[in-house]
């Protein structure tokens, strides 16, 4: 599946500093090198490798717990104290003193959407050039992740968009000292919204919420249970990964044919 988009104009040295760094996100540099020794000594692979490999080379697996198949994130697993209804939640996380973030960032894009969505997408954190927009995505991934939208009968007004840090960190990254925590008002914020299903993108979402790095994650659908009932969800690559790694797209295309069709009314 092609999801058309303009070609990406020529980006500036500023732009290219902050894709090295999410790349570098993504790619586990976080890590503890001691942790995974050898991964420092491997050789590069040729050129001409099927493109699962490449997606290996391009997002090194990070350490992961493993998580059998009847295993799934649960909504119900929060316990924290926070306010249960929708509007009132977000007013709480609209007072940056409150949120674990304001560590790291004092600008904060607050999630939008309806109530009930066909789709719930959750990304790590804002994009570097959204934040002046108080967007969650660039005028470019935006756009791409409507054409992903449209591919699987959805329609991109009827969506809910989040953020697991609602501020961006320097570096793209999260300190794993604030994963519970930012999971746990996840949890409890994918229970207010209700959407019918998810689409995590990015390792850092994979991590927290499916124990796997993200090329694992991918490769099955995973479930959130709420209440009685479970919630479908898949993890892929960021619109932004797509738009910098068109070849990427294919292999996208395959995660959201995992995901039950939307039903057209």
């Amino acid at each position: 599946m092609n999801f058309s988009t303009p070609a990406p104009a020529e980006s500036t040295p500023a732009e290219q500093i902050e894709s090295l760094r999410d790349w570098w996100s993504l790619a586990g540099v976080d890590l503890h090198y001691n942790s995974e020794p050898a991964s420092l000594l491997e050789e590069t692979a040729p050129a001409t490798l099927p493109v699962e490999q490449k997606l290996i080379e391009s997002i090194a697996p990070t350490e992961s717990k493993p998580q059998s198949a009847q295993e799934s994130t649960s909504v119900e697993s929060c316990s924290e104290n926070y306010p249960k209804q929708h509007d009132q939640f977000l007013a709480w996380l609209s007072v940056p003193e409150k949120l674990v973030e304001a560590r790291w960032s004092q600008n904060h894009v607050l999630p939008t959407g309806v109530i009930e969505p066909e789709i719930m997408v959750i990304v790590g954190m804002p994009e570097q050039g959204s934040l002046a927009q108080n967007s969650l995505f660039s005028e470019k991934s935006a756009a791409l992740l409507a054409n992903m939208l449209k591919a699987i009968g959805c329609d991109s007004e009827k969506t809910y968009s989040a953020s697991v840090s609602l501020g961006r960190s320097f570096d793209g990254r999260i300190d794993p000292q604030y994963h519970d925590a930012l999971k746990k008002r996840m949890l409890h914020h994918i229970g207010l919204v209700r959407p019918q299903r998810l689409i995590f993108f990015g390792d850092t979402p994979s991590g927290l919420f499916f124990n796997e790095n993200l090329l694992t994650a991918r490769k099955n659908k995973q479930f959130v249970n709420h209440s009685s009932y479970k919630i479908e969800a898949i993890a892929t690559f960021h619109p932004r990964i797509l738009i910098e790694r068109p070849e990427f797209k294919a292999e996208a295309w395959k995660d959201l044919q995992l995901l039950t069709r939307i039903t057209s009314s």
